[in-house]
């Protein structure tokens, strides 16, 4: 069975057993290389797969032993898609898996494929659908007695329902985990996971010194079990964190952190969100034109993604930089706009921020009195 993560030593340790040889002796530990190379380099799991696939055509294992290599092939290929943002590609690969007749000979695959269609429909704002999927992936798991997939699959489900309800979101990880905080001896994939979502949780009820205690955790377990994806989040909301408490050069620094790590990947979620959240800080700071700069590079890099909450939380921060310029029309125009994107659907935060922001909005419009004084600091509706 595949594992879901491994450590980079144990990375290290597959790279070093592999000669330059290409045999057919090592196909399967080829296989296990470029499912844990998925983002710590995936031009180099994509090579490794086409390597693979080579040696499967020429090998004289049985039909069903190479379907199930080709499945997992195909997951890689998947969440490569997934992170470039092409989600229908991402989605049609792993539909046909699901679709594959040999796919149930294979726990791990078939738990991995309803897991990343779960993280593809969270990034269309297909929200009941994502939970869906991932409560069939860990169910798949359960089936196969393969506790710590069970497990880091619970923990991003929490993790992904969080932004929408903290509470139900906490009441499900509660239910899967006994303790608060992670024992000592886990594997640092799912401490990862752990972390991140009970740091995203105390943020989210104000506790911001406990939060960014759990998301640095995260940041370092993330990165050590090859999740870079998440370790690129983990870093920018750690700066989210150190902005809400109005501690600039802390949240810029954390933020530069997280755009370092993305942008050689070339993953245009992952650097639209940290731009997003540059933007946002530099707005906090009052850094209006080279917030909105930043805030429109998000935009691009987000294209693909108008139906995700990074999408919507970039609109919020425009309508927010509209605000801050006194541009009452535009700011009503972008927060009404906000309410309506399905990445603000079913996200309790972005639609408060929505709703608060188009009263703000109107009530300037209508004052008889309108602000004069240019110094005066507008009152602002903090966002996630």
């Amino acid at each position: 069975m595949m594992d879901l993560y491994a450590t980079d030593r144990e990375v290290k340790h597959l790279e070093q057993g592999l000669t330059d040889l290409v045999a057919q002796e090592h196909l399967d530990e080829m296989l296990k290389l470029a499912w844990h190379l998925r983002q710590r380099d995936s031009s180099k799991a994509l090579a490794l797969c086409e390597q693979i696939s080579n040696l499967l055509n020429n090998s004289n294992r049985s039909d069903t032993d190479k379907a199930l290599v080709y499945l997992r092939l195909q997951l890689i290929r998947a969440e490569e898609k997934w992170l470039h943002a092409d989600l229908e590609g991402a989605a049609a690969i792993v539909q046909a898996i699901l679709r594959h007749p040999d796919v149930h000979l294979d726990p791990a695959s078939l738990s991995d494929a309803h897991r990343m269609l779960g993280f593809v429909f969270s990034d269309q704002g297909k929200h009941v659908e994502c939970d869906i999927e991932m409560a069939i992936s860990i169910d798949e798991a359960s089936k196969a007695d393969d506790i710590l997939r069970k497990q880091c699959t619970a923990a991003a489900l929490a993790r992904v329902a969080v932004l929408r309800d903290d509470k139900l979101a906490k009441s499900y990880f509660d239910r899967h985990f006994e303790s608060r905080s992670p024992p000592k001896e886990i594997h640092a994939g799912l401490a990862a996971l752990m972390n991140d979502f009970l740091g995203l949780h105390a943020g989210l009820n104000g506790q911001l010194e406990e939060s960014v205690v759990f998301l640095s955790k995260a940041y370092e377990q993330c990165l050590e079990s090859g999740q870079i994806r998440r370790a690129i989040l983990t870093a920018a909301n750690i700066g989210y964190n150190y902005s809400n408490a109005n501690d600039f050069e802390s949240a810029l620094e954390w933020l530069q952190k997280a755009l370092k790590l993305a942008k050689p990947t070339g993953w245009s979620p992952s650097i639209g969100n940290c731009l997003m959240q540059i933007g946002d800080t530099l707005r906090k700071m009052g850094s209006l034109d080279a917030a909105e700069q930043m805030l429109h590079e998000s935009l691009e890099q987000l294209a693909k993604l108008t139906n995700s909450r990074n999408y919507a939380l970039t609109i919020s921060v425009l309508a927010d930089v509209a605000l801050d310029r006194r541009d009452y029309h535009l700011a009503l125009n972008l927060f009404t706009q906000l309410a309506m994107l399905p990445g603000a659907q079913e996200q309790a935060d972005l639609q408060e921020t929505a709703s608060l922001g188009q009263a703000k909005a109107q009530a300037k419009l209508k004052s008889p009195a309108r602000e004069t004084n240019a110094n005066k600091t507008a009152v602002l509706v903090a966002k996630r």
